[in-house]
């Protein structure tokens, strides 16, 4: 059964990193401006010690989101299969954020495609640190690293149909890069359509399955997951059916703990 889905796509083809930052609302480019200026840097080569404050740091922003949680090994494999795709926030000596990114084509959205985009698999950041505007740098480093790469596009990883509490801030934040909302259809199982319709629809059950996500605790690793990993490994160039069973598991809150469920799309920043 047909479901609607919605993100956010920052088209990249013919653009240059000037003109795609003209198109990025004032504010933003203002505290990302404000971030390069308090000394954050992105960085890639960590240790095992760094890893696990990263992966502390993702677990609460996944338990603040309202996200059950993921068990390490679970998590550093995403990590190790994202590859060159994974990047830290540090000042100083200090770790304050964290980002994943994975390749996909269009044919993720069902469609025959072989243009190739970005999409984020993860952020996380600290709360307490947000005056450096951690958020705003990994957004503008996520589309310099599109750009560095050549991709045609970048899909700012799902935008929330009917938003409610933080996921309305964080629409708008994602409506200030200089994308579009971009809405699709996707098949799910009968049972998973008709309760996306209900936590999408209904205030009530939108309350429930908030409650369920918080007694769930942590989470292992799970078929689904199996699917997105090997489908970062492949760089996903799958065939049409299995890229539309690869985004019905990326837009599925129980299969991704990386994301704070959205009825319609996966959303990717706790703390803005």
């Amino acid at each position: 059964m047909r479901d609607i889905n919605a993100t956010i796509r920052i088209n990249l083809e013919g653009r240059d990193e000037q003109s795609v930052w003209k198109a990025i609302k004032y504010t933003r480019r203002k505290y990302v401006q404000q971030a390069i200026a308090s000394g954050l840097s992105i960085e890639q080569a960590f240790t095992e010690k760094d890893l696990k404050k990263m992966f502390r740091m993702n677990m609460k922003t996944l338990f603040d989101g309202g996200t059950a949680k993921w068990t390490y090994d679970r998590w550093k494999g995403l990590v190790e299969c994202a590859g060159d795709k994974f990047f830290y926030i540090k000042m100083g000596e200090n770790i304050l954020g964290c980002f994943a990114l994975a390749e996909i084509t269009e044919k993720l959205y069902g469609i025959e495609s072989e243009k190739r985009g970005i999409r984020p698999v993860m952020y996380s950041s600290i709360k307490k640190h947000q005056k450096h505007r951690t958020n705003d740098y990994m957004y503008w480093a996520t589309i310099k690293s599109a750009l560095d790469r050549n991709y045609d596009f970048l899909d700012l990883g799902g935008w929330q149909i009917n938003p409610r509490g933080n996921l309305i801030n964080i629409n708008k934040f994602k409506e200030e890069w200089g994308g579009e909302i971009y809405y699709y259809y996707l098949d799910y199982p009968l049972f998973t359509t008709l309760r996306r319709k209900l936590i999408r629809n209904s205030t009530l059950f939108w309350n429930i399955n908030q409650l369920i996500k918080r007694v769930v605790g942590t989470v292992g690793k799970s078929t689904s997951d199996q699917k997105i990993i090997d489908s970062i490994k492949k760089k996903i160039t799958t065939t049409k059916q299995q890229s539309r069973k690869l985004l019905v598991a990326l837009n599925n809150a129980i299969c991704l703990g990386f994301y704070h469920y959205s009825s319609d799309s996966p959303l990717t920043v706790a703390q803005i």
